[in-house]
């Protein structure tokens, strides 16, 4: 069954707002200033003042690197979710094409997976978060 119309204009605004936010965020890291004087955040000229050492320079623009990174991967993730609930396969389980309970589409709009098999996954590839303290 599709996912109610309120739900579906509730997670394509959520969706969409979350990708503008993305793209706002590694543009601004990836692109140089209008003038080209400015390097983008990612490189370590960015990071490099005349007293700075190189190393450090590189290590902080290797950090803003990994963080473009997990954006752009994020912005995938988005217009991934925004190609399902266009073509109606949205709030579907990939692995085993069960509903996934509205609160989890609600609580995380990129979901892929029902918590069953989000758990199996978790557990054959080793990656799940394990007892918290």
């Amino acid at each position: 069954m599709p996912i109610s119309q309120s739900l579906h204009e509730d997670i394509a605004k959520r969706l969409n707002d979350s990708r503008e936010a993305a793209l706002a965020t590694v543009r601004a890291h990836t692109d140089q200033d209008a003038d080209g004087d400015e390097p983008p955040v990612i490189s370590p000229r960015a990071h490099q003042t005349q007293n700075d050492d190189g190393p450090t320079a590189e290590m902080i623009a290797h950090d803003e690197e990994h963080f473009t990174e997990h954006e752009t991967a994020l912005l995938h993730e988005i217009d991934a979710a925004i190609g399902r609930l266009e073509s109606g396969g949205y709030g579907i389980c990939m692995s085993c094409g069960c509903e996934i309970p509205e609160q989890r589409l609600l609580a995380t709009p990129t979901v892929q997976t029902c918590v069953p098999c989000q758990e199996r996954i978790e557990k054959e590839e080793g990656t799940g978060r394990g007892p918290t303290m």
